[in-house]
């Protein structure tokens, strides 16, 4: 009785898995949010309105050794509040996720953080 790892089971919540590359520099997982609609960071208006699509990359846990890739397709959405000033924003995921503009998930950037305070906190110390 073997178990199987499902790929959808390491993914961080919301988000929907399209595709998995197995490359020679490491595993790609394609993604997208599951949610239909996105709100404002301005104003908080819901909005379903696509306006374009835009890759963007980041590194996550390694997986047997092997660093993991995680390519989400974010979309940009239009803001259709009148008093909002913004017009067109980016959808936000979960922030214990992702963060806006971060290049690791944040469970990544949580082990990093946490073996840089074990091995002595003062990156460049020996080199002073």
């Amino acid at each position: 009785m073997g178990q199987h790892l499902q790929v959808s089971e390491l993914m961080p919540p919301g988000f929907v898995v399209d595709e998995v590359i197995d490359a020679g520099s490491g595993i790609r997982i394609c993604l997208r949010a599951s949610s239909a609609t996105s709100c404002c960071p301005g104003c908080g208006a819901a909005s379903m309105r696509v306006h374009s699509r835009y890759a963007r990359q980041l590194a996550d846990l390694p997986l047997s050794g092997r660093p993991v890739y995680l390519l989400i397709r974010a979309r940009r959405f239009h803001c259709d509040a009148v008093l909002c000033p913004r017009r067109i924003f980016t959808e936000r995921f979960d922030n214990e996720a992702l963060l806006p503009w971060s290049r690791r998930t944040s469970r990544l950037d949580q082990i990093i953080h946490h073996l840089g305070l074990a091995l002595g906190g003062r990156p460049a110390a020996h080199v002073a």
